[in-house]
């Protein structure tokens, strides 16, 4: 269930959460999440957890859009939903720009994202097309399953003032908005988009 262009239910119902830092800027350990489209677009992408191939891949994608946004005064924010495999993370630069961490999964719970069930997980990895077509792209792109690995992640794309462009919530694990999708969500020329 996504939420419909131009709505800030997503922004109202997570403005408040505290995140902690990571990597961002000023002197501040913890963050509230509204800040974030104060004063600029954002792109929020929420990372199922540091160690899936998957996650580390679609980090990797992203990356290479991100002197676009930059350029456009987009702000790029990674939010994991625990420490668990950050260090390997951080330490191989998966992801490239602002970096919080979700104690307790605050976000999921607010905004009800799927957790999938030990079935659906087992069908996932080894029946589904999308995962599987996603692992065959990112096979070079080392991982492992360590921590949370049947929660679902999303990619929330919000105009300044928290106004949403693009709610793209995980159906799969191999489920993942394009760097086309999210350019085109903020009005920029998506034509060179990988």
């Amino acid at each position: 269930m996504g939420t419909e262009k131009g709505s800030r239910a997503v922004a109202d119902a997570i403005k408040d959460i505290e995140l902690e830092k990571i990597r961002g800027p000023g002197d501040s350990t913890s963050v509230k999440l509204g800040s974030f489209w104060e004063d600029q677009p954002v792109v929020i992408h929420l990372l199922r957890r540091f160690g899936c191939q998957l996650c580390r891949g679609q980090s990797v994608k992203m990356a290479k859009m991100l002197p676009q946004l930059e350029a456009n005064n987009v702000r790029v924010i990674g939010i994991g939903l625990e420490k668990f495999g950050m260090e390997e993370f951080e330490e191989k630069k998966y992801w490239k720009s602002e970096l919080y961490i979700d104690n307790g999964k605050k976000i999921h719970n607010a905004l009800a994202l799927t957790k999938v069930g030990w079935v659906g997980t087992f069908m996932m990895l080894f029946a589904n097309k999308s995962v599987k077509e996603a692992a065959e792209k990112t096979k070079d792109t080392p991982g492992n399953f360590q921590g949370d690995g049947r929660q679902l992640g999303a990619t929330f794309v919000m105009a300044k003032g928290g106004e949403m462009l693009l709610d793209h919530r995980q159906k799969d694990f191999g489920d993942q908005p394009t760097n086309a999708e999210i350019l085109e969500a903020l009005g920029l020329d998506s034509s060179q988009a990988n």
